[in-house]
């Protein structure tokens, strides 16, 4: 029944997430200011490294802000906030609910910051920029994160979407949904960075029910394209992951046998009874990355990676940096110090020595697995 409703809810996932990307994507105020565009709305406000106090607002020509920030706190609740071309600095907090949106190329640099933009305020939506370059030790460096950082501390923000930005050259995640429900990231592409997408609990609060999709997640060198990961045992779950393209991600690291590195997708947690359950990996590409396509990685005791599924996705030649007991090419990896019960069906797995590892008490269920060029469907061995 399981993998009967996967395959009966992907018209509808597609739609959704195709339905988001393009409400959130193409707000009027970030095409122009055309007179009918916004007649029954607040107008945009606009941000331009010209931006003056003594301008009209009514264009890049025109914008009286050259501060994001200010711009942000200026805007009406609800309202957009149109940045120009130009390059601007990190440490952008999106506090209020409005749109961020960039014009082609608006960049933020993020050199010297923990963060290019974090988002507090719930149903806020970042879309259009380039963001780069967070490097500040010892902090998060993120591109985009689902949390403000504030003398108060970190607040994190729900239905948040984050749509069709490049994010690049930040040293921890390019996209992070931490700690947040019902978020969205969309249409976007996190190449070269530590981790490209993460979704994770840091911050002490699950995060839920999150769609990742048609997004691009190649060459991030610190570790995987696509992270989902319990770090606090407050739950990774019921996420939707699909139509993304994961491909050569965690090579900047040994070979073996000193081997560690990251995976197109990875489903992971250190936890004593950590929770990452429920979530769908579905019509995903995943391809020359460190670890395998797919990895299930549950290391300590008392983990529940129940109701996870991994179906329908294109996985080729994987693991070239080898993972814990496997020094093979393969595709799906699933290993685990605890049983776990793990859905893999109607994937199709090419060019790998192992199509499925299996390291440790874990049982596989599902099929209409299919297996071209691989010399070994199915490998085990008895401990993680």
């Amino acid at each position: 029944m399981r993998n009967k409703r996967a395959q009966l809810r992907l018209p509808v996932l597609a739609a959704a997430l195709g339905t988001a990307a393009l409400v959130a994507v193409a707000p009027a105020a970030a095409k122009g200011h055309h007179g009918k565009q916004h007649h029954h709305g607040a107008k945009p406000v606009y941000v331009s490294l010209k931006g003056s106090a003594n301008k009209s607002g009514h264009s890049c020509k025109q914008a009286k802000y050259s501060s994001i920030q200010d711009a942000i706190e200026a805007a009406p609740l609800k309202g957009t906030v149109v940045v120009c071309k130009g390059t601007y600095p990190g440490g952008v907090n999106l506090d209020r609910r409005v749109i961020l949106a960039g014009k082609p190329g608006a960049t933020i640099d993020a050199s010297g910051d923990a963060y290019g933009i974090g988002v507090s305020a719930s149903y806020a939506t970042v879309a259009g920029f380039t963001v780069k370059n967070a490097n500040l030790a010892d902090e998060i460096d993120d591109g985009i994160v689902t949390a403000g950082f504030g003398p108060d501390g970190p607040v994190a923000a729900n239905h948040v979407r984050i749509i069709k930005n490049v994010v690049t050259g930040n040293l921890g995640s390019g996209i992070d949904l931490n700690s947040t429900s019902r978020s969205l990231a969309v249409g976007n592409k996190a190449n070269g960075n530590g981790v490209g997408i993460n979704v994770g609990d840091d911050l002490g609060k699950p995060s839920t029910h999150n769609k990742i999709g048609f997004n691009v997640a190649n060459k991030n060198f610190g570790g995987c394209g696509i992270a989902l990961a319990d770090h606090t045992g407050a739950g990774v779950t019921h996420n939707i992951v699909a139509f993304n393209v994961a491909n050569d991600n965690g090579l900047s690291t040994p070979t073996a046998p000193d081997a560690s590195a990251g995976s197109g997708l990875i489903l992971a947690s250190p936890m004593p009874n950590g929770i990452v359950t429920g979530n769908t990996i579905l019509l995903n590409k995943f391809s020359g990355n460190g670890h395998a396509g797919v990895v299930v990685h549950a290391h300590a005791p008392g983990a529940d990676f129940s109701g996870n599924v991994i179906a329908k996705n294109l996985i080729g030649t994987n693991n070239v940096r080898t993972d814990e007991n496997d020094t093979q090419t393969t595709g799906i990896y699933l290993g685990s110090f605890s049983p776990q019960t793990i859905t893999v069906t109607g994937n199709q797995i090419h060019d790998d020595s192992y199509g499925i590892f299996v390291s440790g008490p874990v049982t596989v269920t599902g099929k209409h697995n299919k297996f071209h060029h691989v010399t070994q469907k199915i490998g085990t061995f008895p401990t993680f």
